[in-house]
């Protein structure tokens, strides 16, 4: 006999109308709950066990209305459950403990009203909602205002009373000024001279409307609030509350913040769950590489459907311009091999000793063990963005205190994932001999600070398990050999095999690089996490846009040094670090640039970048040549009208402090859809005949500053001729003015008080319950049974008020 069978023979039989309760709310559960209180009543009667069942049964959920929730993630956390109820005390608080569990995975998993487990298309439906929701709240709130302006202008609302303050610093002396206006004021009983008209007594003032800031204020405020419904971080105060509102209301900037926060709770409920370890999914879930590898797969459609077009005609679309660059992970490690090797020369000359570091996260930002992949106890649910911020904050403080000590590192800086997804970090880093042991010491001190208890085994002996440091020995290898691994294994695992040596192509935890590393780039895009980063450096921006001066591009670069005359200088400076840099010499170039540890600012070249300017209809840009002045209404500005700076080339300075710059970015691209799906429909028009691009008499898409209207000349004649006049509305009536704080903020208190007036109050009752008479109109119109028909094509009846027809 089962335990629900049995306890129907404890108690009344409301007594067992109640425990029924219990049991049909958690019915995965019941067996066990009927047992415990079969045990508790069987010992202390009934009434202690329906006191147990009600204490236990209080905090309990049912897992499977979880687990049916998230269908992909169903199989997962039944396991998980079923792990936390057999490694408890008893199976009582291991399924309290499961149940707890399973409400923070609910919790964490619905972001809003949205299913982090559902699939991308529901998720771009869901932003599109989101962004049309905070148009919606702004819409709604500039009706209003537009319905007070429209009333304070039609004189049913009274103005504010603006008096003046009265003069005196005591209230006696305001009260004398008060008494003196009264008394130099006119009598309004008294009838008015002949002759003076009557409304010259009265004072006018003239009735402030409001602004729509005062509705892209409190749309803000609505919008933000539901961004952090939602566990979005809302965008930065710093920025100007129209491009808050912008970033908003924009459903690309919902799509971007929701996948980021889905992709991070999955992956961190399944490193809960136990499924990223080494016996499972290593390094990243099955789910997360999934998604991830259609994530590319989207965006290389993408790049396959644009293609730009320069001055000179070349087409590329932009999947084969990624493939030239450093989107390309074998020309990402060519680079990155390159510059440690030619680093390692350098410092071989400057006669500098090198050291590697390997730093680890204190256990409780492990999941599970190392050596058996078992739940780790110390496990505080830090998710792997929180351990790399623990690792930063480590370095932060290391790198002040040597900065402050006088000792100077350079080199490279790896991050890599543990087996159950924590970071570590290998530092590869150079130093002068009499430096290397105090560097040492300062970041052993740092790495052992927190938990030091950990660092110890069994028998006493301290271990290197946080902070592990070796000296590299120019007779074993190389220092390219020691992260030459670690670098192949973060981007794509090819092009790594030692001759000679056995298991080099596997990982320490038996994998394939080519295996590892597509996983390993998952987790770090979830994440969030920089995998490579160089210290003591020179700029590598300056490198690339150098190499971009190939031999190719000489006459152009001589005939950019012979329009604007640089000093003789400065044109060495260039000279030697372009021979360096086309050369692949990146150990010339450091010693170029200043040497190791070199100040930005003391380095003689510089990137160049300036403002983006849009482009006008006859193509003359913004910037004029001949004046040197900028049209600032012509600044090309982003989808949330920030500012967009675009690079051009490089400033190169001399010793004595003279500057020019260099134009590299000798190409302007235009990126559109390719011509096949332009052609074919897709994206853009036919270019001629019936669907011919629009035209229209005015630029729609210019500033009110610079509009203008343009007249087509009869005939067929060129864009050339075309001509153009100014447009004759004034820019102050087209550009709504930014009134100041102080006037939005008494806007605002001035709307809210119009807002909890009777007046508005009734309205808004009045317009409610014009809603519900016309919602109930609708149902029992939808309720009315239709008229019978004789048949298809049958019409109308004679019930139905239309007269009949032959």
């Amino acid at each position: 006999m089962s335990a629900i069978e049995t306890s129907h023979t404890f108690g009344t039989p409301e007594c067992r109308q109640w425990r029924q309760g219990f049991f049909e709310r958690l019915p995965s559960l019941a067996e066990a709950l009927a047992a415990g209180f079969v045990a508790v009543a069987t010992r202390h009667g009934n009434a202690a066990g329906n006191r147990w069942l009600a204490r236990r049964a209080a905090g309990l959920i049912e897992p499977e209305r979880v687990c049916r929730r998230f269908p992909p993630l169903a199989a997962d956390l039944r396991r998980a459950f079923a792990e936390l109820r057999r490694q408890a005390e008893t199976p009582l608080d291991g399924i309290a403990a499961g149940c707890a569990w399973l409400e923070t995975v609910e919790r964490r998993l619905t972001l809003g009203a949205f299913n982090a487990s559902h699939d991308d298309d529901a998720l771009i439906d869901y932003a599109r909602a989101q962004a049309r929701g905070v148009e919606d709240v702004r819409h709604q709130l500039v009706a209003n205002i537009a319905n007070h302006n429209r009333r304070q202008r039609l004189g049913l609302l009274p103005p504010p009373r603006r008096l003046p303050r009265l003069p005196g610093s005591s209230l006696s002396a305001q009260a004398r000024a008060r008494a003196g206006l009264i008394a130099r004021g006119p009598n309004p009983l008294t009838p008015p001279r002949p002759g003076v008209p009557a409304l010259s007594l009265f004072t006018w003032q003239r009735a402030p409307l409001m602004t729509l800031a005062v509705a892209d204020n409190l749309a803000l405020e609505r919008a933000r609030t539901r961004a952090r419904h939602h566990g979005i971080a809302p965008p930065s105060l710093r920025l100007k509350p129209a491009a808050q509102l912008a970033r908003l209301s924009c459903e690309r900037w919902w799509r971007r913040q929701l996948r980021r926060l889905a992709g991070r709770r999955l992956e961190q409920v399944l490193r809960e769950a136990r499924r990223v370890h080494k016996r499972a999914g290593i390094y990243c879930s099955e789910l997360t590489l999934t998604r991830r590898r259609a994530q590319k797969v989207r965006n290389r459609a993408l790049l396959e459907t644009l293609e730009a077009i320069n001055q000179a005609g070349q087409t590329y679309t932009l999947a084969e311009l990624a493939e030239l660059g450093l989107a390309n992970p074998d020309h990402r490690r060519a680079e990155l091999m390159l510059r440690i090797r030619d680093t390692e020369v350098e410092a071989r000359r400057l006669g500098h000793v090198g050291l590697f570091f390997t730093l680890t996260a204190p256990s409780r930002f492990h999941p599970v063990l190392a050596a058996s992949a078992q739940r780790n106890p110390k496990y505080d649910g830090s998710t792997p963005r929180e351990a790399q911020q623990h690792l930063q904050a480590l370095w932060a403080k290391a790198r002040a205190s040597l900065a402050r000590e006088g000792l100077g590192i350079y080199g490279i800086r790896v991050v890599e994932p543990h087996h159950d997804g924590t970071p570590h970090w290998h530092l590869l880093v150079w130093t002068k001999p009499e430096h290397a042991a105090a560097v040492t010491a300062t970041l052993r001190g740092y790495a052992e600070a927190e938990s030091p208890e950990e660092l110890y085994d069994r028998v006493g002996n301290k271990t290197d398990a946080r902070f592990k440091a070796e000296t590299i020995d120019p007779a074993r290898g190389t220092a390219a050999g020691y992260v030459a691994k670690y670098i192949s294994k973060n981007l794509n695992g090819e092009q790594f095999a030692r001759a000679g040596v056995e298991g080099d192509h596997l990982d320490r935890y038996g994998q394939a690089l080519t295996d590892a590393a597509p996983r390993i780039e998952a987790w770090a895009a979830t994440w969030g996490i920089r995998q490579f980063q160089f210290l003591g450096l020179p700029s590598v921006t300056v490198w690339r846009e150098v190499r971009r001066l190939t031999e190719r591009q000489a006459d152009a670069l001589d005939q950019w040094e012979a329009a604007t005359r640089p000093r003789p200088s400065i044109a060495r400076v260039l000279r030697r670090v372009r021979a360096a840099a086309l050369a692949g010499q990146w150990d010339r170039y450091l010693r170029l640039m200043g040497g190791p540890n070199a100040p930005r600012k003391c380095q003689p070249i510089k990137p160049w970048s300036i403002p983006a300017f849009r482009r006008s209809q006859t193509g003359e840009d913004a910037f004029s040549h001949a004046s040197g002045e900028v049209d600032p209404g012509r600044i090309e500005r982003g989808r949330y009208g920030d500012e967009i700076r675009v690079p051009k080339g490089l400033v190169v300075s001399d010793r004595r402090g003279h500057t020019a710059e260099y134009l590299t970015r000798l190409y302007r691209w235009e990126v559109r859809p390719k011509r096949g799906l332009a052609m074919g429909g897709v994206g853009g028009f036919s270019g001629g005949g019936a669907a011919a691009d629009p035209w229209t008499c005015v630029t729609n898409c210019t500033d009110p500053a610079s509009h203008k209207t343009t007249t087509r000349p009869s005939g067929t004649a060129p864009a050339s001729q075309t001509n153009t006049r100014p447009s004759p509305v004034p820019r102050h009536l087209l550009t709504p003015r930014e009134p100041s704080p102080e006037a939005l903020a008494e806007q605002l208190s001035r709307y809210h008080e119009w807002r909890a007036s009777e007046a508005a109050r009734a309205e808004v009752e009045n317009a409610d319950h014009e809603q519900r008479l016309i919602r109930a109109l609708a149902r029992r119109h939808t309720s009315r049974p239709p008229a019978p028909t004789a048949g298809r094509f049958a019409g109308p009846s004679a019930g139905d008020g239309v007269p009949a027809t032959r």
